[in-house]
């Protein structure tokens, strides 16, 4: 039994059912495997955990680094506004994204430290590509007098923040934020522009 395939069967575990909530007797089921047989390819929970959590962030940013890439004719602010409808369309579709996003505002507390080396990092470099795309952008004179850090800064700020209602009420109540939120968000930047 391999340890991929381990990782994959506790990755839609905790998923679904979050740290807390999954057991390795339930992982080991669905695997077709002894709970003692994980043992020799993870340390315990703990270990297969954030095994699967790095995978996840990894594999998440080369989703989103892809999605960018693959509409680099768009313009800045159709790729931007469209990335909402990408997250909501992988939250319900994907446990890998399911997984980030509860990771990045709900991990387990023992773990607490752990991950949020993970998703500091993560979101770090997220930023430094979103600040990479604008600057692309800029270049084609899509910005003109725009703080590239500032801005790639805030539009991590704005997807956080509707994150949350993705997470606690749905989709319509997700969208409905980013209907709001977004026009003000490139209203401010399109105000630079003009100074």
């Amino acid at each position: 039994m391999s340890a991929i395939k381990i990782r994959n069967i506790a990755l839609s575990h905790f998923a679904k059912h979050g740290y807390e909530g999954s057991s390795l007797n339930e992982i080991a089921k669905e695997v077709g495997i002894k709970k003692a047989s994980i043992y020799s390819h993870y340390k315990g929970k703990d270990d297969l955990f954030l095994t699967v959590v790095r995978y996840v962030f990894q594999y998440e940013r080369r989703k989103i680094l892809i999605y960018f890439q693959s509409s680099k004719q768009k313009p800045i602010k159709t790729k931007l506004q469209d990335f909402f409808a990408f997250i909501e369309e992988g939250f319900n579709q994907s446990d890998t994204t399911k997984l980030l996003l509860r990771m990045c505002f709900f991990p387990p507390w023992n773990l607490r430290d752990k991950v949020s080396e993970i998703v500091n990092s993560f979101i770090d470099g997220m930023q430094r590509a979103l600040g990479k795309l604008m600057t692309f952008h800029k270049n084609k004179g899509e910005f003109i007098g725009v703080n590239i850090h500032q801005a790639a800064l805030a539009y991590i700020t704005l997807v956080d923040g509707v994150i949350i209602e993705l997470l606690f009420t749905g989709k319509n109540k997700f969208f409905e934020r980013v209907n709001v939120s977004f026009p003000i968000y490139w209203q401010g930047i399109a105000a630079v522009e003009k100074e």
